[in-house]
């Protein structure tokens, strides 16, 4: 039996330090020689897949908890925010001293509060990759107009998060940031309706696969729609409790070859 298994990037392909296990990228690779079909399904945006990720080779891309979709180079669905609301959220975040960063295909777009604080963060888990991956941002204040907004990324405290989902759930969804390292002090606000299930089955019909049977892996609260829409939905060991509870079955951590573990279960693989 031929699968078109699902990965989510950080907290499942990605560890804390943002590295790829070596098991993580034999599983794959492997997978896919055995005729498999092996696809990201990310919240990152476009600009956020990085070389080192992108060379471990996958069938096709989910991007933007599924607002962007590619497959062979080619874009097969891209939604981005209203203009409005792009603007209204800005001045939301302002007036309420909220840091921001505005997630796009061709950039991405922080306010210095956001940048500071990555910065401070990403030296400690990531000290080899830190400055690249920050300096790679670019700093806006609310006087530019940025267009083409896949999803965006706000700081919160674990107080202010539930002012913030009370205030702008009724029009987005709101979720705490999937990157396990920042989870509680950041949030993610992408646009209503959209997620990464209905994006798969996009893909999946666009190549002609509707009929496959499908396995998804991921860790996080943006991953729970397609984890229950699959046939088999795995939580990682670091996974949240709402991942874990929706899924069918849990691995291992990321650190410790969840991923690579979970393969093998399946026979997708071989051992090493």
């Amino acid at each position: 039996m031929k699968y078109a298994i699902f990965v989510d990037v950080d907290g499942t392909l990605l560890d804390n330090k943002q590295q790829i296990p070596e098991s993580a990228v034999y599983a794959i690779q492997n997978a896919r020689k055995n005729g498999h079909y092996v696809f990201l399904n990310t919240g990152r945006c476009k600009a956020e897949l990085f070389e080192s990720i992108l060379d471990v080779g996958f069938d096709g891309i989910i991007y933007s908890s599924g607002g962007y979709i590619e497959y062979e180079g080619q874009c097969i669905r891209h939604l981005t925010f209203d203009e409005n609301d792009i603007q209204s959220l800005i001045q939301y975040f302002e007036k309420n001293k909220i840091g921001y960063y505005l997630e796009c295909n061709h950039g991405m777009y922080v306010d210095t509060l956001y940048q500071d604080w990555m910065q401070e963060v990403f030296k400690d888990f990531m000290p080899e990759g830190a400055e690249e991956y920050t300096n790679s941002m670019i700093v806006v204040d609310g006087s530019q107009q940025i267009y083409e907004v896949n999803k965006i990324s706000f700081l919160c405290t674990l107080n202010n998060f539930d002012q913030i989902y009370t205030d702008l759930h009724e029009h987005f969804n709101i979720i705490k940031n999937t990157i396990p390292m920042i989870r509680e002090v950041s949030g993610e606000i992408s646009i209503k309706g959209i997620h990464k299930a209905d994006a798969a089955d996009i893909l999946l019909k666009h190549i002609g696969l509707e009929d496959v049977s499908t396995i998804a892996i991921g860790d996080s609260d943006n991953d729970i729609e397609l984890l229950q829409h699959v046939d088999i939905g795995i939580s990682m060991g670091n996974g949240t409790e709402k991942c874990k509870a929706a899924c069918d079955e849990i691995t291992d951590d990321v650190e410790h070859d969840g991923l690579y573990k979970s393969f093998i279960k399946h026979h997708l693989i071989e051992s090493r």
